[in-house]
């Protein structure tokens, strides 16, 4: 009695039709999410490589820097020695800002020329 009673059921009810695009909708669905999914692995691949390579950089760094140590403190040593001291780089510090003053005065000035 249950199975003509269900069957009657489903015989009233309307039937239920899919839209013409549906197949292109779901296949355009399953496609978007494949291609983020693709990004998500291209980002993660890109932020190891990336990882791993500060990290080699870095050692390699370290291990030259420990090797060298020596001749680098004598090569900061000489640099340190032939810089002039304060008394003059303060004396050619007017200069030097004037110079830079002058650099952005003359490319504002070319702009508003070549502006008309």
């Amino acid at each position: 009695m249950t199975d003509k009673g269900l069957k009657k059921a489903v015989s009233r009810r309307p039937e239920f039709k899919l839209p013409s695009n549906f197949s292109y909708k779901t296949m355009k669905r399953i496609e978007e999410k494949a291609y983020l999914k693709e990004k998500r692995e291209e980002k993660r691949i890109f932020i190891a490589w990336t990882v791993t390579v500060s990290v080699m950089l870095a050692g390699g760094i370290g291990y030259f820097g420990w090797n060298c140590r020596e001749r680098f403190l004598r090569l900061f040593y000489g640099i340190k020695e032939s810089v002039p001291d304060t008394d003059t780089l303060t004396l050619c510090l007017p200069t030097v800002i004037a110079l830079v003053l002058l650099f952005f005065f003359n490319n504002w000035l070319r702009k508003k020329l070549s502006q008309r």
